[in-house]
């Protein structure tokens, strides 16, 4: 039923966020399909790996250009997308990678696709993104393996719902002193954030996502659908009984196959992920042990390795210094200390410095009107201002045009509870009326707000005392003289709101080098919002009747706002993507013999020496891997009786040779006849083999 239901999910017309037009982001069946297409490419060579646990495929696509090495030797560069569910750039780069390297120059991509092969899996987890395409979004990073979160014995009954019927699961703020959390950013009240003592600041709201007490527990969607977080279920740093981690390690199908690919593959000497963890935007920095005890910083030689890599990347990419979220069991983790090759992970966009778009200049945005759907952006949302007529409408109940005591007094009492105790300026979640004064939905053009450090703080937020004056006189001449208990309450969103109503000018105080603005990730996601996607990445906090928990607010993020860019960025970040893995393959290991040195000590004695070099700039295994006893040794083999060997082993390993011409030499001394011949073998299973002829005859050799 489960697999029946997410292939039926994916049959919905495809949703964007509103920004994103050019192209749509296609689902896992139209993924599965295009995999399949791509497999008529001479080429290209297609597998299915795995199943989901909703039964979608799991595919891989191998791609190599004939070479003078056979495609089956060849060491490999293996990316990943799609472990994160939620992660649907990933895929789409992944798949269009194949194109772009193939219309890249034959010259460029030489080092890849003729001397090495490229595997690319693009979709580990084609039921999480399954949710993307259902009516009502909500990000789903974890797969749909059937979980019991609130260990009541019954699995994935108490989901989200979508309450306010606006298309998306987001947040509640619930008004409750007593389990409080959170309050309002007082520098932007749109923004939660948590208390802070010292600073006499005090909870007055929690937070729950958006939906009802299912089973009747007191909780709120503690157990929803799914699941495992894939990223956390791969060996190293794998946390035993932690949310999402999965039973035990490789618990689920889709990492299990993952997992059995690449050791099935020895042949990979490089991986890139493109998902939600990254070390690349800037030098890695974990540190400590795993439960196990393996080190989880990077080790010895890697860490310059890691450095020079993420120069480069950010040097191509322009991505840098984004966030790195813990790695325990990972893939990309387990792949760099214990698979034991160069890994990376990049979440391939993040939110571009306002500054740097449109060509170094903001652009010029243009808001939603009020009685938008969504009401997304500031000045958005759903609440009233100081319309004169709507608010006779709405409180004239003897219709005589005008407000008479007591109208004036339900009026008074409608905002006072507005603006009351409980207001946001608090930080209590309360606050806007469901009826009300309506927005002028007149033509008339409003003014746009202005920013002049000449200006006079008001002490609500940036607006100016001008600005305050000015609406203070407004609301007397519309007959609604605003108590100074009401102005404590009052926030800079809804000095916007009102001003708009009104026709006022917001004029703003600039801040001076002193005062200090808030400069978390949030805030600059909501100006990001603001000002380049017209704020259609987050959903202003509106009224809700709760039927469980009374008046709420629901509002917050649009899901996947801060996880997908706009669909016309695609085609950029993947040719930028595409010079990063060719570089990548030009450092890959490239592992030789020098000629042989061959010296003649007696009639029936010979000296061979011989060395193995590695020509390639990464080496052939991470120091990690190393440490981990988790590398995979060269195996050098003297093919000669064992009664012929004087001094030397007949089998010798090499665990690592570090890159730029790095060489391990090996010394024989043989009895045997002139003239015979001897063959030493080079054996890898992630560099293929080689074989090289020795003549016992005296040589120079040893070449560098």
């Amino acid at each position: 039923m489960i697999g029946i239901y997410l292939i039926t999910s994916t049959l919905f017309a495809l949703q964007e966020l509103p920004s994103q037009t050019e192209r749509k982001w296609r689902t896992p069946v139209e993924i599965a399909e295009q995999v399949e297409t791509l497999g008529a490419n001479a080429h290209i060579t297609t597998t299915t790996i795995g199943y989901s646990g909703g039964g979608l495929p799991i595919q891989c696509i191998e791609v190599a250009k004939e070479g003078a090495t056979p495609a089956e030797n060849r060491s490999a560069v293996l990316i990943v997308a799609g472990i994160d569910g939620e992660h649907l750039i990933g895929t789409e780069v992944a798949i269009d990678m194949v194109d772009t390297l193939l219309s890249m120059e034959p010259e460029e991509t030489k080092s890849l696709l003729e001397t090495h092969k490229l595997y690319i899996i693009p979709q580990v987890n084609p039921d999480a993104a399954s949710f993307y395409f259902n009516e009502v979004k909500t990000e789903q990073r974890r797969n749909i393996t059937p979980s019991d979160n609130d260990h009541d014995g019954i699995y994935d009954e108490d989901g989200m719902e979508d309450l306010n019927g606006d298309g998306f699961i987001t947040i509640m703020r619930v008004p409750d002193l007593e389990k409080a959390t959170h309050l309002a950013d007082s520098e932007e009240p749109r923004l939660n954030i948590e208390p802070k003592p010292l600073k006499g600041q005090v909870a007055s709201f929690v937070l729950y996502s958006e939906g009802i007490d299912n089973d009747g527990d007191g909780k709120y969607n503690e157990d929803s659908i799914g699941g495992v977080d894939l990223n956390k279920n791969f060996m190293h740093g794998y946390k035993e009984h932690s949310d999402g981690a999965g039973h035990w390690q490789l618990s689920e199908s889709e990492s299990k196959a993952l997992a059995d690919f690449v050791l099935n593959h020895q042949e990979i000497a490089s991986i890139i992920v493109y998902g939600q963890h990254d070390t690349l935007s800037k030098p890695f920095a974990e540190s400590g042990k795993d439960p196990a005890g393996a080190p989880k910083k990077l080790a010895g030689d890697d860490v310059e390795l890691y450095k020079l890599v993420s120069e480069k990347f950010v040097e191509l990419t322009d991505i840098k210094d984004v966030n790195q979220p813990n790695w325990d069991g990972s893939f990309v983790a387990w792949a760099y200390a214990q698979y034991g090759v160069p890994s990376f992970s990049t979440p391939l966009w993040t939110r571009p410095s306002i500054e740097n778009v449109a060509e170094g200049k903001p652009e010029e945005t243009t808001r939603e009107s009020v009685d938008s759907p969504r009401g997304s952006g500031r000045g958005q949302g759903g609440r009233g201002g100081f319309d004169r007529e709507a608010m006779i409408a709405e409180f004239d109940s003897d219709g005589d045009g005008e407000l008479n005591d007591d109208e004036r007094a339900s009026f008074r009492e409608s905002m006072q509870d507005r603006f009351g105790g409980t207001g946001r300026g608090g930080g209590h979640g309360g606050g806007r009326p469901s009826s009300g004064i309506q927005p002028n939905t007149s033509n008339e053009k409003q003014a746009d707000s202005v920013n002049d450090s000449n200006l006079t703080p008001s002490g609500v937020g940036d607006i100016s005392q001008e600005t305050l004056d000015e609406m203070l006189v407004a609301a007397e001449a519309a007959g609604f003289p605003v108590t100074d208990e009401m102005m404590q309450s009052i926030t800079p969103e809804d000095i916007e709101k009102y001003a708009k109503m009104s026709g006022i000018q917001v004029r703003r105080v600039t801040k001076g080098k002193g005062e200090k603005k808030s400069s978390s990730g949030d805030a600059k996601w909501l100006e990001y919002s603001d000002t380049h996607r017209e704020g259609k990445g987050f959903i202003e906090w509106t009224p809700f009747d709760h039927p469980q928990l009374g008046t709420v607010e629901i509002g917050g993020w649009v899901p996947y706002f801060q996880t997908l860019p706009p669909t016309s960025e695609i085609d950029s970040i993947t040719e930028k993507q595409a010079k990063f893995i060719v570089d990548i393959a030009s450092k890959l290991p490239k592992v030789r013999f020098s000629s042989p040195i061959v010296k003649k000590l007696s009639n029936s004695l010979w000296e061979i020496k011989i060395a193995v070099i590695n020509d390639g700039w990464f080496p052939t295994g991470t120091a990690m891997a190393k440490r981990n006893k988790r590398a995979r040794p060269f195996v050098v083999r003297l093919d000669v009786p064992n009664d012929t060997i004087v001094s030397g082993q007949k089998v010798n390993r090499i665990w690592a040779l570090t890159g730029s011409g790095s060489r391990t030499w090996f010394k024989w001394i043989l009895q045997v006849n002139p003239n015979e011949n001897v063959n030493i073998t080079l054996f890898s299973e992630k560099f293929g083999s080689k074989t090289i002829p020795i003549t016992l005859k005296e040589t120079k050799g040893g070449d560098a």
